[in-house]
Formats: C-alpha cells, structure tokens, sequence
C-alpha cells in the first residue's frame, strides 16, 4: 500500500530534504521515526527537494508499507517523538502508481522580505537593513522578462547530464504587503537553486545595480551575471497541487 503524508517544517536547523552522508535533513529525520513506529526501515519520496535552511507550509511525501495505518494514532506517535520543527498534518492512502514528486501538478513557493526587523521571527525572512530600498516595479519588469522564458538553463545551477531545462511558469509577481516585499512563484517543477538565482537577478535590478537592458542583452548572449546572496531562510514551499482522483 502506498501512504502520502502532508507535512509542514522550519528548515533553519536542517541541511534540506533530501538524506545526506554527516547533516541532518529532514527526510533523514521522519525516515528514523518511521523505522520507530512501524518498526520498519522506510524509504519516504519527497514532492520537491528543498534546500538547506529553506522553509515548508506544505509539503508532500509518499511511502510504501504493507500494512493498515491508524491515521489518528500515527500523527500522534510521530508528532509526538519527531522534531518541533515538523508537523505531519495528514496521511491518506493512495493509489499504488501515485508519486509525490512526479504527479503533481503545480508548486507554488513564497519569497518574504522585510524592512522591519522583528527579532522573535529572525531567520523566517531576510531583513533588507540596507538604506537603499528596492524598486518593486522595476523587480516586477525584470521577473516578468525571465518568466517569458520556456528554458531555465541560464537560472539554475547546471547538472551534468541534465537535458532538459524546460519549466511552465504559471505565475511571478512581487508585492508589498506592510513593510514586507513578497514573492509568489507558481511553476509545475523548479531547477537546483532556480528560485533563489531569479530573486537575485530582480535585487539587482530592483537596487539599479543592473539594467533592464542589460538583463535582456545578458538573456539574449546567454550570460547571465548574478550572485547567489539570497539567504535561504526566506523561502517557503507554500503549496503543492495534485488531482484529487490519486486518493483511494
């Protein structure tokens, strides 16, 4: 049988998702309280691959156990002995073809800067101290011109042997919300350091370091100029989107 878990976590303590040899992920983290509670070594498949010190307020992930799951009773055993930086909220039976990263059909990931530091929620933003404030129309101008893009190659960090570039884009935009300037993305997949490279290039054009022009001259020779100073803990996956038949 296979099992989908929703889940949300605080990335800040966490080298990403994904299980890696001397840090501590979160994958590794929910494989060992499985193997505690069914008292069996599970291999879980995340919906996406977060990085170090990123943030989720939904995330999904799938599993394979051949037995029948108390749903109230296991999200209490394992909220119960897992991490305060994680919450499983949910886990509903779905059909055995069904998997978390490859059937869904969008992600939308959230972006927050602010202009006000607020010490109780350090590390769940990126305070801009800086005196120079960023132009959110000219950020604006500047996503919308990356966005038009059907290959990413140019904004991601390259794989080797990785072909295929291509990502839908459904939607980009920047807003001012009090003293926050937020970012929603909704794409149906995101490359390796994809979102974080893009929020670079638009700080510099928001902060008059680059052009507009010189964006477009630098898409069109294929030499994208940029500094990943984007500091993770900014980023959140914010929703996950699947059809509702995968449900048993």
């Amino acid at each position: 049988m296979r099992y989908l878990m929703q889940l949300s976590y605080n990335g800040i303590n966490y080298h990403g998702w994904q299980r890696q040899p001397n840090n501590i992920t979160i994958e590794e983290e929910i494989e060992e309280k499985l193997l505690i509670i069914l008292k069996e070594k599970i291999n879980i498949i995340g919906a996406s691959r977060t990085d170090s010190g990123v943030h989720a307020n939904k995330m999904y992930a799938h599993f394979d156990y051949n037995k029948y799951i108390n749903k109230k009773l296991f999200l209490y055993k394992i909220n119960l002995l897992i991490s305060r930086y994680i919450n499983i909220k949910d886990i509903r039976l779905i059909k055995n073809n069904i998997h978390a990263r490859y059937d869904a059909i969008y992600r939308v990931y959230q972006y927050i800067i602010s202009y006000k530091k607020r010490p109780l929620y350090n590390n769940l933003y990126w305070y801009w101290y800086k005196k120079r404030r960023i132009n959110i129309n000219l950020m604006n101008k500047a996503i919308r011109i990356i966005i038009s893009r059907k290959s990413f190659d140019l904004f991601t960090i390259k794989k080797k042997g990785r072909l295929n570039y291509r990502c839908h884009i459904y939607f980009a935009n920047w807003t001012i919300i009090n003293n926050n300037i937020i970012l929603l993305i909704k794409s149906n997949r995101f490359l390796r350091k994809m979102i974080r490279i893009i929020i670079s290039v638009c700080i510099d054009i928001g902060t008059k370091k680059k052009t507009l022009n010189q964006l477009i001259n630098e898409i069109k020779n294929n030499n994208i100029k940029y500094n990943i100073n984007v500091p993770p803990y900014g980023l959140y996956l914010k929703d996950i989107k699947y059809n509702n038949n995968i449900y048993l």
